[in-house]
This record gives structure tokens, C-alpha cells and sequence, in this order.
């Protein structure tokens, strides 16, 4: 059984590097350019995006509550934005999961939104559905902060997110099956790198 045990672990190290060093490889790649160009005119101006990694913390839901301890997940945020102003921009977000232990079936959300640049901080609001799960609704206010100015318009930043969804399912465990509504809470840490 501790060689079972031994072999898991081993596995899920295996998975996390790997994960790890896909994201990191994705990340050089979309900034070499960018550092190749810093001399050069932005041939997209009031055009930006951004890629990071982001886990919930603790998700409190009308069924139950979890913890990061209950249910690892490794969430990758990848978006674009459009500038409506010098602080105000629409921003496209797509996020895919994956649920690392245990072990489940990845999910994507989709989440577009605004931000808005306070100057010290910026703060947002998403609309966000998950896709392929039951009738859903979520917002996912937001608040962000640039730790580190890698240049030519690129930031590592740190973010946490809240996102708060409404569910509409069937319960199957009632005779005749029952309509069920779920209400949940998330703590999302996001930190990644905005252009």
C-alpha cells in the first residue's frame, strides 16, 4: 500500500511540473516578442491581454464548503482586452480548470468583463457562465495590482477574484427528482503576467 502511495505521489509531482513547465514555456513565448519589439511603435495600440495561474482558496456553496486542502485546482486564466479609455477596458477571459487532487474532469468558464485603473489598484466585474454544467449565472468582482514592470507594457501582477454563481439543476437523490438551485461562493488567487 506505501508503494502505491509512493508511486501516486510521484505522479501528481510529475503532473504539477509538468503543468508548471507548459505554462512557464507559454509564457516565455508570448513575452520574447514582445522584448524582441521594444524599440518598435505597438502595432496594436489599446490592445492587451493577459495569462497567468489562479486557485480557489475555499469555495462556499449552499451544499458545502472546501477548502484548497479538499480539492486542488490549477485554473489558467488567458484574455484580451480593448481600451476604452486611458483607466477603463473590456476584457475577454476564458478559464480553463484542472482539477489536480482529486482528480476530475477539466472545466472552462467563460468570463468577460471590465476593469477599470484606479492608479494604485485596478477593479473589475465579470459576467462569467460555466460551460457544459447545469443553468448557470456568475459575477466575479475583482481586484488586481501590478507587483513587477517587466517592461514595454508587460506586468506581473497578483490578483484576487471572487466568483459567485447561481445554478439551476435537478436534485436526482429526491423521488420524483426535484428542482435543485445552488448558490456559490469563491476565493480565487490569480497571479500571472498582463501586456
Amino acid at each position: 500500500m506505501a508503494t502505491v502511495q509512493v508511486a501516486m505521489n510521484r505522479t501528481r509531482t510529475s503532473i504539477l511540473a509538468c503543468c508548471f513547465s507548459i505554462g512557464m514555456t507559454g509564457m516565455m513565448a508570448i513575452l520574447a516578442p514582445v522584448a524582441a519589439r521594444a524599440d518598435e511603435p505597438s502595432p496594436h495600440p489599446g490592445v492587451g491581454g493577459h495569462v497567468g495561474v489562479a486557485t480557489p482558496v475555499v469555495t462556499l456553496s449552499s451544499d458545502k464548503t472546501t477548502f484548497i486542502s479538499d480539492q486542488f485546482t490549477l485554473a489558467h486564466p488567458i484574455g484580451i482586452g480593448f481600451k476604452l479609455s486611458d483607466k477603463l477596458a473590456i476584457d475577454f477571459e476564458m478559464v480553463l480548470g484542472n482539477p489536480i487532487h482529486p482528480r476530475g474532469t477539466t472545466s472552462l468558464v467563460v468570463d468577460p468583463g471590465v476593469v477599470y485603473n484606479m492608479g494604485s489598484v485596478v477593479i473589475g466585474l465579470r459576467l462569467a457562465w460555466k460551460v457544459q454544467s447545469d443553468t448557470n449565472f456568475g459575477l466575479i468582482p475583482l481586484i488586481h495590482k501590478g507587483i513587477f514592470d517587466l517592461g514595454d507594457g508587460a506586468t506581473w501582477f497578483v490578483e484576487a477574484a471572487f466568483p459567485t454563481f447561481l445554478s439551476a439543476g435537478v436534485d436526482a437523490t429526491k423521488t420524483p427528482p426535484a428542482d435543485k438551485t445552488t448558490f456559490e461562493l469563491n476565493v480565487v488567487l490569480h497571479t500571472g503576467i498582463g501586456f
